[in-house]
């Protein structure tokens, strides 16, 4: 299921679909990072101008697909299933999954993801988790 995605939980479920077909475009599409941006100069708490939120996005999506190009994560084994979803802010939500690796390690994720114009994505906060 390609973005746009109609609620939080669909959002997280996508991105795990696209890292498990290796498709880079629909993985970026997923996510969102333009709110990565801010929510990096709000996290350092300086002031930032429109064209440098411009810039730190493209660097942000550029430094992402060069990182995917040196290796997609292979969450094809991975078993994940969604634990709860809690919404702080109408526009704002947690997704917290659980998962499971094909040796039995188990582990929980906490997935930020925000409602935009195109549907909810995934983003980058650092009091998070990431996929």
């Amino acid at each position: 299921m390609p973005p746009p995605y109609k609620t939080p939980q669909d959002a997280v479920n996508g991105l795990i679909e696209a890292y498990r077909k290796a498709d880079v475009d629909e993985i970026v599409q997923s996510k969102d990072f333009d709110i990565d941006s801010r929510l990096f100069w709000e996290d350092l708490g300086l002031p930032v101008s429109p064209k440098q939120l411009a810039d730190s996005r493209v660097a942000f999506e550029t430094n992402f697909r060069k990182q995917m190009s040196e290796g997609i994560p292979d969450y094809r084994p991975v078993i994940f299933h969604v634990v709860r979803e809690e919404r702080p802010q109408g526009n704002f939500a947690v997704v917290t999954l659980a998962g499971s690796t094909p040796d039995e390690q188990s582990f929980e994720l906490k997935i930020p993801v925000f409602e935009t114009d195109n549907g909810w994505k995934v983003v980058l906060d650092s009091a998070y988790d990431h996929l």
